[in-house]
């Protein structure tokens, strides 16, 4: 549970201002159906001048996917520990373009750990569907053995219960 509450927490601490533009498609294309496997490591300068690198390793389509969802995350500010959650959810198979989506809406989620916001929680259970809706039968798998995804339907399953 205190990794949940860490993850909330992180991803609340920064605002949300970004237009999102296309992603590469997460459908299967040659190259992840061919088995090739690629290691990226993506490293992001804070403004303190601390460099974050992260390793990314799979076929090279999901890598690279994972890699622009990271950027853009870290970009807006989301908390490296939170923005790390999206390497092993687009690996699984989820859709770049709605994983963004849904780590860019529970970012802020919380405000001052009092408070839900409202919007933010639908937007998050709306593009978490969406990401199961779009999502093949060995996706699907693979998303609901990936611990930061389940963590996340637990969360935001929390969060919800109380508001009816």
């Amino acid at each position: 549970m205190s990794q949940l509450k860490s993850l909330l927490i992180s991803l609340s601490l920064s605002p949300l201002l970004l237009g999102l533009g296309n992603f590469p498609s997460q459908a299967q294309t040659f190259n992840s159906l061919s088995g090739e496997t690629i290691t990226k490591v993506v490293t992001f300068k804070k403004t303190n001048g601390e460099n974050l690198s992260f390793k990314i390793a799979g076929p090279p389509d999901k890598v690279n996917n994972a890699a622009i969802v990271l950027a853009t995350v870290l970009g807006v500010g989301v908390d490296d520990s939170a923005a790390k959650t999206v390497i092993p959810i687009v690996l699984a198979g989820a859709d770049p373009v709605l994983t963004t989506d849904l780590i860019l809406n529970l970012n802020g989620l919380v405000r001052d750990q009092t408070g839900v916001n409202i919007t933010k929680l639908n937007q998050a259970i709306n593009a978490y569907n969406s990401i199961i809706d779009k999502a093949d039968a060995n996706s699907l798998k693979a998303l609901n053995n990936t611990p930061e995804f389940t963590a996340i339907r637990g969360l935001l399953g929390n969060i919800r219960k109380p508001l009816g």
